[in-house]
């Protein structure tokens, strides 16, 4: 139902890519809409947060012993079950088990993570939500132009590293250096393009969040008061958490001059803030 959130959304704090106490976390936003979600909307929210479950599983496959990452749909306790009944996995993770698991032994951690993210990447472009579609599309193909483009500042090979079998990835993975042609991709992506070889890497990625940013609010437009608001909401923390850390008071102190540096020096250009 379209309005079925209004109560739910209105009660929600504005956010800007910025905040340093944006009232949630990812994990406390979670908790509190849960309950609210229809079944449909819940697995739709779900989506979000399945790259999580893939890096737990992959852990658990290869038994590396990391840290359990807790932003994850399934628990560990969930997940060491699931391990051992396939076909109740997610449908992107069935097919990934489907044409991995008789060599797991074989291939390293992150070629695994690579296959099960392909499935992932390849799975949510049927994506029910058109808000999440599209959002999902435009980030995995921003993901997959940074990606193109660290592999060949550092010569490694892009096919073995850019995902998914949709047309922009094919077009990136046969693409030589030098030679790449984004005339036909949106303007956001050929602006990421212009700020790679920035040298402050922080600043950079700030930059490129706050595309993310406008990008998002852009899609967000037509809407009202449906799943879409509270999707876009957990991405917006999402967003907020690769810049806000919790760890020393040096890293703390670091980003905080980077931040009033950027907001006081840094203007986006014209097409991000115009209405």
């Amino acid at each position: 139902m379209k309005e079925g959130y209004y109560y739910l959304i209105t009660s929600l704090p504005e956010l800007s890519l910025t905040d340093k106490n944006p009232g949630f976390d990812v994990l406390s936003f979670r908790s509190y809409i849960d309950e609210h979600l229809t079944p449909y909307d819940r697995d739709l929210y779900r989506i979000l947060y399945y790259p999580y479950d893939i890096e737990n599983l992959n852990a658990l496959i290869k038994n590396t012993n990391q840290p359990w990452n807790h932003l994850a749909n399934f628990s560990r306790e969930a997940l060491e079950t699931m391990t051992t009944e396939p076909q109740t996995w997610p449908v992107f993770l069935h097919s990934f088990y489907e044409e991995n698991h008789k060599q797991w032994d074989k291939k390293t951690h992150k070629n695994l993570i690579n296959e099960a993210t392909w499935h992932f990447i390849d799975w949510t472009r049927k994506t029910p939500n058109l808000f999440l579609k599209t959002w999902l599309t435009f980030d995995q193909n921003l993901k997959n132009l940074l990606i193109w483009l660290n592999c060949n500042k550092f010569s490694l090979d892009p096919k073995e590293e850019v995902l998914g079998s949709h047309y922009e990835a094919e077009f990136l993975r046969n693409s030589k250096p030098g030679e790449i042609n984004l005339k036909s991709w949106d303007f956001q992506f050929r602006e990421a393009l212009r700020h790679f070889d920035n040298p402050d890497i922080a600043l950079r990625e700030l930059i490129i969040n706050e595309m993310r940013w406008h990008y998002l609010e852009e899609i967000l437009a037509p809407y009202s008061f449906g799943i879409e608001h509270l999707l876009a909401f957990a991405i917006r923390l999402q967003l907020i958490n690769r810049n806000l850390t919790d760890t020393e008071e040096p890293g703390s102190q670091r980003l905080n001059e980077l931040l009033e540096g950027v907001m006081s020096n840094y203007q986006l250009p014209d097409y991000f803030t115009q209405s």
